[in-house]
């Protein structure tokens, strides 16, 4: 049966109501009662430090990815603007256009058989290749030839 019974214990806090240190016991439960109350406060004070460090955080790094976002949109256009650049290139180097340009532009033609000088290097004193160039002239080879590309490029 010393199964079925519960002994009483009798546990001594140290606490006696006809005890001298009755009023030092209060004391401590006040002092208890302002450090514990200062402890909280400090802590929550911290918590709300660092909610707020954590947050401004956060607002900076959405901020630089919104930077990273629009850099790489800028770069994409700058791309796109620079393909753009390199086919406009690739048809104004296009000799035909160039060619279009001058003419309807520049007024310019093809050079004529009369305007064309054909120069021939021959080793020897610069005298005689000018002799040469005077007599050709002389003979008036080029006056047919100049006509012949005046009626040409009346009728282009």
């Amino acid at each position: 049966m010393s199964a079925l019974r519960k002994e009483v214990v009798d546990i001594d806090y140290g606490q006696e109501l006809n005890s001298p240190n009755k009023k030092r016991i209060k004391r401590n439960k006040k002092n208890n009662n302002v450090i514990e109350s200062i402890k909280n406060t400090v802590m929550l004070a911290v918590t709300f430090v660092l909610g707020i460090i954590i947050v401004y955080n956060y607002a900076i790094i959405t901020d630089k990815q919104m930077e990273i976002h629009t850099l790489n949109k800028d770069i994409v256009n700058l791309n796109n603007d620079i393909a753009a650049y390199e086919i406009t290139l690739e048809s104004i180097k296009n000799t035909n256009s160039i060619e279009e340009l001058a003419k309807t532009y520049l007024g310019m033609n093809y050079p004529t058989r009369k305007q064309t000088v054909f120069v021939d290097f021959k080793y020897g004193s610069p005298e005689e290749t000018q002799d040469e160039a005077v007599k050709a002239k002389e003979k008036g080879q080029n006056i047919l030839l100049g006509i012949v590309d005046k009626v040409v490029s009346f009728i282009q």
